[in-house]
């Protein structure tokens, strides 16, 4: 097995990295539908989310950590929702997955944000 680390050298590259990985899996017209929909991803972007809040907190103190924790609370009216959605929607395999596929892949879709699970249940209705 291959080890390897991958450093981030503070605050902005964070950032910066943060701010990458939404345009690339919440973009209208993606080049590479797999990369919204990847559990990698997903994991990957949520541990950096993680490290940013705990960077920004440190930084500006608790208020930074309410507002990441607020921006984060997905709702079904922000871009991020919907640009999700037509991914889902535009999945071929969609139809043929289990009820648990279809989760897991909704939350790698919506990835890094917070959804409640009668919020996640409504995005699978609607797909």
């Amino acid at each position: 097995m291959i080890s390897s680390v991958f450093s981030v050298g503070g605050y902005y590259e964070l950032l910066a990295l943060h701010r990458a990985l939404l345009e690339a899996k919440f973009c209208d017209e993606p080049n590479d539908n797999d990369v919204s929909g990847s559990p990698t991803v997903a994991s990957l972007h949520r541990q950096l989310v993680d490290v940013l809040i705990e960077a920004e907190s440190e930084r500006k103190g608790e208020d930074a950590r309410s507002s990441w924790v607020k921006w984060l609370a997905l709702s079904s009216d922000r871009r991020e929702w919907k640009v999700a959605l037509d991914r889902a929607r535009s999945e071929p395999q969609w139809d043929g997955w289990t009820e648990e596929d279809r989760l897991s892949y909704a939350e790698a879709l919506l990835s890094p944000f917070s959804v409640p699970d009668d919020l996640l249940a409504e995005f699978i209705r609607c797909v």
